[in-house]
């Protein structure tokens, strides 16, 4: 009887977990899946800011082509005329460069800085309008480009004529037929922040006459 009474107590004593050890059982689990889960988070804002800043750059390289194109249509490159860039509703706006197409229509590209707007769907602080004006002087189009621009640290230098501010510049020759676009545009990442500038450049001439 009295060898029964000790196995049973001996028994008691090693079948389970203590409480104590399914507390610290417990926490060293919270502590591991805290850890994993902090890294999958970490991997995935990694994988949206590498994914945001290509899509960035891809967009600014696309819009960098496609003025590149206009240029090459067109049969003459200026500095916008006095009065011809409209006063924007919300904004500044500063003209860059003037084409003349070879139907003698006009396409004017322009910065407007957003900065201080509200209610706006464009990335700040500097937005492009490419804005198109017939022969018979009938605006036809005036529409946002490319947003998101941003003044670099330092303005290009140009030993022809330089035009533009806040983020978009055009060196045009004297010529009138060739010019090199300078395009810095706010690379930012998934939470909205700037985490770089990103400079375009293209040289460019006009072929039509």
């Amino acid at each position: 009887m009295k060898r029964i009474t000790i196995d049973v107590l001996l028994s008691s004593k090693t079948a389970g977990f203590t409480l104590l050890e399914l507390l610290l059982a417990m926490t060293l689990t919270s502590i591991m899946l805290a850890l994993t889960a902090s890294g999958i988070v970490s991997m995935m804002r990694a994988d949206q800011k590498t994914e945001s800043e290509i899509a960035r750059r891809i967009t600014l390289n696309q819009s960098m082509d496609f003025m590149a194109d206009e240029i090459r249509m067109a049969k003459r490159i200026a500095v916008p005329a006095n009065g011809s860039i409209p006063t924007p509703s919300c904004g500044t706006a500063t003209g860059v460069l003037t084409l003349t197409m070879p139907d003698n229509s006009l396409i004017s590209y322009y910065v407007n800085n957003i900065n201080a707007c509200s209610n706006t769907v464009w990335l700040k602080p500097v937005v492009i309008n490419r804005r198109v004006v017939a022969s018979n002087n009938t605006v036809t189009s005036d529409t946002v480009l490319v947003d998101a621009l941003i003044a670099p640290a330092t303005q290009p230098t140009c030993a022809a004529q330089l035009s533009g501010a806040n983020g978009f510049y055009a060196c045009i020759d004297t010529n009138n037929r060739s010019a090199t676009l300078y395009l810095y545009g706010r690379v930012v990442d998934a939470l909205g922040n700037t985490s770089e500038i990103y400079p375009v450049v293209s040289q460019t001439s006009t072929r039509s006459f």
